[in-house]
């Protein structure tokens, strides 16, 4: 059900719309909030993110491969060469995922339960297999990255200029990915998409 809150920044309405939301940008003043139980919390300013040609907005609705979902939020992560645009959807069932946009490639993840330990990050080499549980990583790319920006809401803790770094590659016939920052690691597996797996309804 969704929460209904007021900026502390602005004094601008708030709507919450998943209970997996951590952090909010006020589409108002543009104001970065940390959602917390007792209420929300301002952490500042969020860099104005350029626009990019994308299929997705805050708010926009459709369905991956007939499954119907809503964009809630989204957030821009900068590299070396460039950046990318994760998109936070809530699904018809509550489920939450993101869709990661790079440079018009798509995929699909979802946050899972890490059960066991990773090498080191300086030990993973990219072209490599690695042991990842039972089965074997075969890591395609790792790099540095600082989030440049976010809008709409979030299942994250984003402040723009965090520093994470990521690990990405394919386990038992499923993309995988590590986001690792000073609270540890996070894993997200899922799958690659096409571009007619997804289907964006007419805005009303």
């Amino acid at each position: 059900m969704a929460r209904q809150l007021t900026c502390p920044s602005c004094g601008g309405p708030l709507t919450i719309e998943s209970s997996f939301t951590t952090f909010l940008v006020c589409s108002y003043c543009g104001a970065s909030l940390y959602v917390r139980d007792s209420g929300i919390d301002v952490t500042g300013k969020t860099a104005q993110l350029a626009e990019y040609p994308s299929r997705f907005s805050i708010g926009a609705r459709g369905q991956v491969r007939g499954r119907g979902f809503r964009v809630l939020g989204r957030l821009r992560y900068l590299n070396a060469d460039g950046f990318w645009d994760e998109w936070f959807l809530q699904f018809s069932d509550q489920q939450v995922g993101w869709i990661t946009e790079d440079e018009g490639d798509l995929t699909l993840v979802f946050k899972s339960k890490l059960t066991f330990p990773v090498p080191p990050y300086e030990q993973l080499r990219v072209g490599s297999f690695v042991p990842f549980g039972k089965d074997q990583l075969f890591l395609s790319e790792k790099g540095d990255a600082q989030v440049a920006g976010a809008e709409g809401e979030i299942s994250l803790n984003a402040p723009p200029g965090k520093a994470i770094r990521y690990v990405e590659g394919n386990v038992a016939n499923k993309a995988m990915r590590l986001m690792l920052d000073d609270h540890g690691i996070v894993l997200y597996t899922g799958e690659p998409l096409e571009f007619n797996d997804v289907t964006i309804a007419p805005m009303e």
